[in-house]
């Protein structure tokens, strides 16, 4: 008996000089003396107790008594965790959910000169000196670990904890059920980061029913407790109007508390506020000093805001340059939209001087994050070789990219690039495969052109009926071109006097839309009587209107017009006015004529000059009459020196063309060289 009782008492003597010596610890501390809490606690922790090694890890995590050195601090931590001291465990998962790279603050700036010394010599005395290491890596699997162990013993902030790992997945798979299970549980204990997670579980429907309400009631009670990220939850839900109606005034006090703590989330939510005098006065100087504090933090959506705040100029005047600085810096934060932004400034010149290789730089940017418009714009600064090298490869795989995302004027030109077969492998089916996926966006330009397909029976069945019908889908949302096809469509059917009617009516509609093809159309039709009563005057209306918008065929027309008297009064002047536009737009016809009308002084003064000038124009470009009539004046002299050699050119190129005035032209000249025929003379 008296052994057992030696034995025992040998088990617990050392446990009560243990807790003494915690004791010893704890009273020091309180008084400040933290060199003498270390080696208090350092004795009871050697000796197993729990809480003295906790306490340990404290010292070294805080630097008190101690160089500070979160590696030794974590040993401590461990010892008691795996006694289960649960802060201890809750302290090590929070320590390993965000690593610790320079830990061991006055290790680090030693082992660093070490090194600088002789590296191999540092590394070696590190181990001796510091066992523990002088950082701690970033461990989710471990964070799990000690933060699963704490919420098993009731610790309600590790509840929480865990609630969060397994709403974002975080060392563990993303289960919201349990999430939920873990944020109730430290819900009931009143731990506001837990309230704050049921809250946002419910406003997004994340294993439960998508419920504002509930959102709202659980974002109330954390914001209660000064849960920053509730406040602004709430005041969310608030703008929302989850009640039927906004709720500005409650919205504006619940972002001023957030915002009085310098929340960037709630300084940019204010800005907005004070932008539109919602819940508070209308104040541009408040918006914009909100917008700032939180930019100043780093917060990309106040910077984006403060770049929209002096790009569109609200209330104030637009100030381009200082908005692209800000989109700048969100841009080289890493936002994608802010790249965007800036590779558009750049390309336009706007708020920054325009380089066309600096806005290549930022679309690519941009599309490298999956932006689909900046994976349309790389697309075809590749294609084009805009500010970087052209690529045909890779403008394809960025435009097929941009045209997977939806981006419609990616698929239209995927369709129209396999169509022409240009640039790629002619593809009809993959062309009419591209313009169905822009059809699908309602994008008029791609039921035109599918249209098109479907009347030639390209890349998908020949269907008159279905190109009618994308057709007409394009028409009605204003398509121009559109009203142009129905107006070819109609007028190629066989069935007669109504469909040309119809194509008339497409015609005019599409010539009244600016449609340059069907101005001219309705001038021929009328011109000639053709599927409408012959009217010169209506003809000669459409011409003018084609021949403003500086159509060369339209001016050359309207010019003949106007020197025969053809639905115009006879005007020779107006007459060489549209020769004139239309000869500068390379009508060689106009050409010609404005030599003749030069040459003759008809409607303008003479000017042989000038008229030679237009004649070698049109000759240039194959007219076998300006050719015969350049040949004639180097044969007559006229205007320019006599040279038969040019007059022979000019005709061969003519008669080369199967010109019979400039064969003849030239048969006269090679008889007139011939020499006369010799006579016989008689001898005796």
């Amino acid at each position: 008996m008296a052994a057992l009782w030696s034995g025992g008492l040998s088990r617990l003597l050392p446990l009560r000089r243990a807790h003494r010596n915690f004791r010893r610890g704890l009273k020091a501390y309180e008084q400040g003396r933290h060199a003498d809490a270390l080696q208090a606690w350092r004795r009871a922790g050697a000796a197993g107790h729990a809480d003295a090694q906790f306490r340990l890890g404290q010292l070294y995590a805080r630097g008190q008594g101690v160089i500070r050195s979160v590696p030794d601090a974590v040993a401590w931590y461990r010892r008691a965790a795996e006694r289960g001291q649960l802060e201890a465990q809750l302290q090590l998962s929070l320590i390993y959910f965000s690593g610790e790279p320079h830990a061991a603050e006055g290790a680090t700036i030693w082992f660093q000169t070490a090194t600088e010394l002789n590296a191999g010599a540092a590394r070696r005395n590190a181990q001796l000196l510091f066992p523990n290491g002088i950082d701690v890596a970033k461990d989710l699997d471990e964070a799990v670990r000690w933060t699963r162990a704490a919420a098993e013993g009731g610790k309600p902030e590790a509840q929480a904890n865990l609630g969060y790992f397994y709403l974002h997945g975080l060392g563990c798979d993303q289960d919201f059920d349990a999430a939920r299970r873990h944020y109730l549980a430290a819900a009931h204990q009143g731990i506001g980061k837990a309230e704050l997670g049921l809250a946002l579980l419910y406003e997004n429907g994340l294993g439960v029913e998508r419920d504002l309400a509930a959102a709202a009631g659980w974002y109330a009670k954390a914001a209660e407790k000064g849960e920053v990220a509730a406040q602004v939850g709430l005041a969310r839900l608030y703008l929302k109007g989850i009640d039927g109606s906004p709720k500005f005034d409650e919205a504006a006090a619940l972002l001023q508390k957030a915002a009085d703590v310098g929340d960037p989330g709630a300084l940019r939510y204010l800005a907005l506020l004070h932008i539109a005098g919602e819940g508070v006065a209308r104040d541009l100087d408040k918006a914009e000093t909100c917008f700032r504090k939180a930019a100043n933090k780093g917060f990309v959506p106040a910077m984006i805001g403060l770049g929209e705040f002096f790009s569109r100029g609200q209330g104030v005047p637009p100030n381009l340059e200082e908005a692209a600085m800000w989109y700048r810096r969100a841009a080289e934060a890493g936002d994608a939209r802010a790249q965007f932004i800036v590779g558009r400034f750049y390309a336009r010149g706007e708020g920054m001087p325009k380089s066309v290789s600096e806005a290549a730089k930022w679309f690519l940017r941009a599309a490298e994050q999956a932006h689909p418009a900046a994976e349309f714009n790389i697309a075809v600064f590749l294609l084009t070789g805009t500010g970087v090298d052209r690529d045909i490869e890779k403008a394809l795989s960025w435009c097929e990219r941009a045209a997977q995302h939806g981006i419609a004027a990616a698929q239209l030109k995927l369709g129209s690039l396999y169509l022409r077969g240009d640039e790629v492998p002619r593809d009809p089916e993959r062309a009419a495969k591209w313009f169905g996926e822009a059809v699908n966006k309602g994008e008029p330009a791609a039921e035109t052109a599918l249209a098109l397909l479907h009347l030639n029976g390209q890349g998908v069945p020949r269907d008159a009926s279905r190109a009618e019908e994308l057709l007409r889908k394009a028409a009605e949302r204003g398509h121009a071109p559109a009203l142009v096809q129905l107006g070819h469509l109609f007028s190629q059917r066989d069935s007669v006097e109504a469909s040309k009617e119809d194509a008339t009516r497409w015609y005019r509609a599409a010539a009244e839309a600016g449609q340059i093809e069907a101005q001219v159309i309705l001038g021929r039709n009328f011109l000639e009587g053709r599927g409408v009563v012959q009217d010169a005057k209506q003809g000669a209306e459409w011409f003018r209107r084609a021949a403003e918008n500086d159509f060369g065929p339209a001016q050359l027309q309207l010019a003949i017009m106007h020197c025969t008297g053809q639905g115009v009064p006879l005007d020779l002047e107006t007459a060489v006015a549209w020769y004139r536009k239309a000869a500068r737009n390379g009508e060689s016809l106009a050409q010609f004529n404005l030599g003749v009308m030069l040459l003759k002084g008809q409607g303008t003064r003479q000017n042989v000059g000038e008229a030679i000038g237009w004649y070698e124009k049109a000759a240039e470009q194959g007219l076998a009459a300006a050719q015969v009539a350049l040949g004639d004046l180097y044969i007559a002299g006229v205007g320019t020196e006599r040279n038969e050699e040019a007059a022979r050119q000019w005709y061969r190129k003519a008669a080369d063309g199967g010109n019979e005035t400039a064969a003849k032209r030239l048969r006269d000249m090679a008889a007139a060289d011939s020499p006369p025929p010799a006579r016989a003379t008689l001898t005796g």
